[in-house]
């Protein structure tokens, strides 16, 4: 079977495993991105137009981050747990296929919590969107170093439960650090520093150069960070992610 192939059924398999439960997974992925909107939006308002940008913005970072870093996540780890590693590597499969299925088909689910945050949270705060040509490229973009970290906290983790931990912890220190949801001049310079580490940073800003105030330099800008982010993170998985075992042959 071609490697296309490989990705094409592994890709069913996934979201075959996942048809009953997509509801409730555009549910909680909405949830927390509208109460971000909520509290912050009361905030932003008295800051202006642009903070309220930044609110919105970072409400679908954050969409993007529990639908696909966590789900991915608990995904691998119970992959990992349950012995279907082990039963994809016995099959004439290559752990790229599973590693961009997986990704593709997490993707497409996250897509409607992404949607509603994006079209709810911009009437709520009363911001019109003006959508760019590069809109799809950035959403694509931002979802890939989330997914990617996602399937290297789950294929390293020992348990679900450990996963689904780090996941969380770690999608709630990529929205404190740096200007995700929040304006740069209301964050200490710390955390403006440390933001320049952060591939949310970029994902939020991508987004709202091509959903709010379209900036074609300055979106493909973040892009290129993204890419750069997205090729290393996916590339540590790819290799890190235990496959199959080479065996040594013993000289008797």
């Amino acid at each position: 079977m071609t490697f296309l192939g490989q990705v094409w059924d592994l890709f069913r398999i996934q979201l075959t495993n996942w048809r009953w439960s997509w509801p409730q997974m555009v549910l909680t992925g909405v949830l927390a991105p509208l109460v971000t909107i909520a509290a912050l939006g009361l905030f932003a308002r008295a800051s202006g137009h642009a903070a309220t940008e930044y609110v919105l913005t970072g409400s679908v970072t954050m969409a993007i981050l529990f639908e696909t870093q966590n789900k991915i996540a608990s995904n691998f780890a119970f992959m990992r747990g349950n012995g279907a590693f082990e039963y994809y590597a016995a099959l004439p499969v290559r752990r790229e296929a599973l590693i961009l299925a997986t990704l593709a088909a997490f993707s497409l689910l996250s897509l409607p919590a992404v949607a509603v945050t994006l079209l709810l949270g911009s009437a709520l705060l009363d911001i019109p969107l003006t959508f760019s040509p590069l809109t799809p490229l950035c959403l694509l973009l931002a979802l890939l170093p989330s997914a990617g970290l996602g399937a290297y906290i789950g294929s390293r983790s020992g348990t679900i439960e450990q996963a689904s931990s780090l996941s969380l912890a770690t999608t709630l220190l990529m929205m404190a650090a740096g200007p995700v949801a929040v304006p740069p001049e209301l964050l200490p310079d710390a955390l403006i520093w440390i933001g320049n580490l952060n591939p949310a940073v970029y994902a939020a800003d991508s987004l709202r150069h091509s959903l709010t105030t379209p900036d074609a330099s300055q979106a493909l800008a973040d892009m290129v960070v993204l890419t750069i982010f997205a090729g290393a993170v996916w590339g540590l998985t790819s290799t890190r992610m235990h496959w199959r075992a080479r065996q040594r042959r013993r000289v008797s």
